[in-house]
């Protein structure tokens, strides 16, 4: 028994002593401490799988629970699963060590939707595919009598409505209730045009149907390919021009972004296009079927891409004492667009500046070279003088170009953003603008500019808080 004893005793001092073991167990038990950490993430289906699980187990109704299915379902965020309510719990599951202060970058696809007028027109224009059509002959205007049968034609004096309703029932003694037919008549105002109207039957009587092509947004151009356009894609087995449509094996995809590029050599960054094309669907009941489809192209500059109705998004959100929120934080580098907007701002607001378009010298902004001319040899001119720069010395006036400067880039954010809030979530909302300078001694810079919003928009306010050389 007491030899059984000293041997416990010495092998309890000899695992005391020396545990191999021991700086180890003491990193592994330092991981398991709250830290500070940037890290960055980017969804795959399995985080929306297991975000699905994390939110319906916090669901509190059926509706909440059918929603936190669909973000496994759809492997998407949208307007109805909002990023900015799922990724938090997403985060505080597997970022549950991260501490006040930690940042995560997420990104994900967000599905913002089709576009609805691409579904309606394309409806439309089936429709008239498939609806049956006639053209009045001048035997048919002679039949309706010395009105329309005088000259062959309808007008104010003789309208449409008053002679096609006796003519269509005598003419369509088959129709049934919902029967529909596009009418086309000549109509003299003055001189003699084509009108196509669509007059529907109710089983009784015939009557003008409201049907009209679904409005084209403002700012996008319709184009229908042509036969010719068909034929210049190529004209061989496997290419469009062959049967002048495309199909499950000739896709628009790999032909109309360069068609537009080829076609619209004068498009400007923004322009934006819905082509129209023909898509054969294949034998359907014994049937060939081809319909018409659409989709919507915007040209960035160099190439036109299609609209896509999910797109990848990215986040920044922040641990606080109350959880993981999302941050509103705004980061961009200007571009020459915003820039232009800045002349344009200086020029209705101070005055030219510039004897070129996409230049000012108040603020210092060049569309141009996408960068602010600080140097002093373009300031307070004979041709525009600025009083402002009267008796200040180099220095002075070198620390007024940089005032100005961020005067800018503050009115450019205005312009930019005139929704903006000055908090999201009790968190408050800062920019972040990059750009480069012109300096003197031909030096070129880049700052980046920190904003903060002040007051929400309409109107917003924004206030400067650093990046100016001290």
């Amino acid at each position: 028994m007491k030899k059984l004893l000293y041997m416990a005793s010495a092998l309890a001092l000899m695992f005391t002593a020396c545990d191999p073991m021991e700086d180890t167990y003491d990193d592994l038990d330092n991981l398991q401490e709250p830290y500070t950490q940037e890290v960055e993430v980017e969804f795959t289906d399995a985080d929306y799988a297991t975000l699905s699980g994390i939110a319906e187990a916090a669901a509190k109704t059926d509706d909440e629970k059918d929603d936190a299915k669909d973000i496994a379902k759809y492997k998407s965020f949208s307007k109805y699963l909002p990023a900015t309510k799922y990724v938090p719990m997403f985060l505080a599951s597997e970022y549950s060590t991260l501490e006040e202060g930690s940042v995560a970058t997420v990104t994900y696809d967000y599905y913002q939707g089709g576009l609805t007028y691409l579904y309606e027109y394309e409806d439309y224009v089936n429709d008239l595919e498939n609806m049956e059509s006639y053209t009045l002959t001048n035997a048919d205007y002679d039949a309706m009598g010395d009105g329309p049968g005088q000259y062959n034609n309808f007008s104010s004096s003789h309208p449409a409505e008053d002679y096609l309703p006796d003519f269509l029932l005598g003419k369509y003694l088959d129709a049934e209730a919902g029967d529909e037919i596009a009418i086309t008549y000549k109509y003299y105002d003055g001189s003699v045009s084509n009108i196509t109207e669509f007059w529907a039957f109710d089983g009784s009587e015939w009557a003008k149907a409201e049907k009209e092509a679904p409005a084209i947004p403002e700012g996008v151009t319709l184009y229908e390919l042509t036969t010719d356009d068909y034929d210049s894609m190529g004209e061989a087995y496997g290419q469009p021009g062959r049967y002048n449509n495309f199909d499950n094996n000739i896709s628009p995809d790999d032909y109309l972004s360069t068609f537009l590029k080829v076609n619209f050599p004068y498009a400007v960054e923004g322009d934006k296009i819905a082509v129209q094309y023909k898509f054969y669907k294949g034998k359907i009941d014994g049937v060939n079927v081809t319909v018409q489809e659409l989709k919507e192209f915007t040209f960035d500059g160099e190439m036109w891409h299609e609209y896509e109705s999910t797109v990848k998004m990215s986040g920044q959100y922040m641990m606080t004492k109350d959880g993981w929120v999302f941050d509103p934080t705004v980061i961009f580098t200007m571009t020459s667009e915003d820039f232009q907007l800045i002349v344009d701002y200086s020029v209705a607001t101070h005055g030219k500046t510039s004897k070129y378009p996409d230049s000012e010298y108040y603020y210092g902004a060049s569309a141009k070279y996408i960068n602010f001319d600080l140097r002093l040899k373009n300031r307070n001119t004979t041709d525009y003088p600025m009083p402002a720069f009267d008796g200040l010395s180099d220095e002075e006036a070198i620390a007024l170009t940089y005032t100005r400067m961020a005067e800018g880039v503050e009115a450019l954010l205005g312009i930019k953003y005139p929704d903006a809030v000055a908090q999201v979530s009790g968190i408050d909302v800062f920019y972040f603008v990059t750009f480069a300078a012109y300096e003197e001694g031909s030096i070129d810079r880049e700052y980046t500019l920190k904003f903060q919003c002040t007051k929400s928009g309409p109107n917003p306010e924004f206030t400067y808080i650093e990046g100016l050389p001290e």
